[in-house]
C-alpha cells in the first residue's frame, strides 16, 4: 500500500469517528424518552433497557476509543499497511456498532439485535476476507500460526483461502440478514466464523507439510 492510499484509508477512520462522536451527540439530545433496549440475550429478546443518556454514553465510548486507536499510531513510528487497514477494520466495526445503537434508539428495523448482529458480522467477514488474501506477512493481521509463521507459502495459500471463505461467507449472510429467521441467522454466521478460521489454520498446516522451503521463517513487515 502506498503512503497516499494508507492515508486515505487513516482519513476515512476519522470520518467514521468523528461521525461517531456526532451521533452520540444526537441521541443524547434528540432520542426519545421512553425506555430503550440495551441488551439481548441469545434468543434475541431484550433483558435489560435504558435510556437516552445510556445509549448516547455507549456510542460515546465507542468513539473514544476509536480515536485513541488512531491518536496512538500518530504519537507512534509511521505504521506501513498492515497496522493502517487493521485499524480502518477495527473502527469500521465500532462504527457498524454505533449505527446498531441509533437503530435500536429509532426503532428502524425489527428484530434489531440478531438482525443488525447477523448484518454486522456479515459485513466484518466481507471486509477482511477483503484483504485477507492481498496481505503481505505482518505481525499483526492475517493467519497467524506456527506454520505460517515457517512458511511463507503457508502464509500466502492459507490467507488466501480464508480471504475468498470469508469475503463470500459475509456477501451470504449480508444478503439473508434481512431475511433469515432469527436468531437462527445470528448464530449461523457465528458458527460459519469458527468454521472459517478452523479451515483456515487446517490449511496452514498442511501447506506447511508440503512446502520444501518450510523452517525459513519470514520477516514481519
Amino acid at each position: 500500500m502506498t503512503n497516499a492510499r494508507a492515508d486515505r484509508v487513516d482519513i476515512a477512520s476519522w470520518i467514521l469517528t468523528a461521525g461517531q462522536f456526532g451521533l452520540a451527540g444526537a441521541i443524547a439530545w434528540l432520542g426519545p424518552t421512553h425506555p430503550l433496549p440495551m441488551h439481548y440475550n441469545i434468543d434475541g429478546v431484550v433483558d435489560r433497557w435504558g435510556d437516552r443518556a445510556e445509549m448516547a454514553f455507549v456510542v460515546l465510548v465507542l468513539a473514544v476509543i476509536c480515536a485513541a486507536i488512531l491518536a496512538f499510531r500518530r504519537f507512534a513510528a509511521r505504521a506501513r499497511s498492515g497496522p493502517v487497514l487493521a485499524e480502518f477494520a477495527g473502527v469500521l466495526v465500532l462504527s457498524m456498532i454505533a449505527a446498531l445503537a441509533a437503530s435500536l434508539t429509532w426503532g428502524l428495523v425489527d428484530q434489531p439485535g440478531p438482525r443488525f448482529g447477523t448484518a454486522v458480522i456479515s459485513v466484518t467477514m466481507a471486509f477482511i476476507g477483503a484483504l485477507l488474501g492481498k496481505t503481505s506477512p505482518n505481525a499483526l493481521i492475517g493467519v497467524r500460526t506456527p506454520w505460517t509463521f515457517g512458511s511463507r507459502l503457508a502464509w500466502d495459500k492459507s490467507n488466501r483461502l480464508a480471504g475468498r471463505l470469508f469475503f463470500w461467507g459475509g456477501l451470504v449472510g449480508l444478503i439473508a440478514a434481512p431475511f433469515a429467521p432469527q436468531p437462527d441467522g445470528f448464530r449461523a454466521v457465528q458458527f460459519g466464523v469458527l468454521a472459517i478460521a478452523a479451515i483456515a489454520v487446517f490449511e496452514s498446516w498442511r501447506i506447511w507439510l508440503i512446502d520444501p522451503d518450510r523452517g525459513k521463517a519470514w520477516r514481519a513487515e
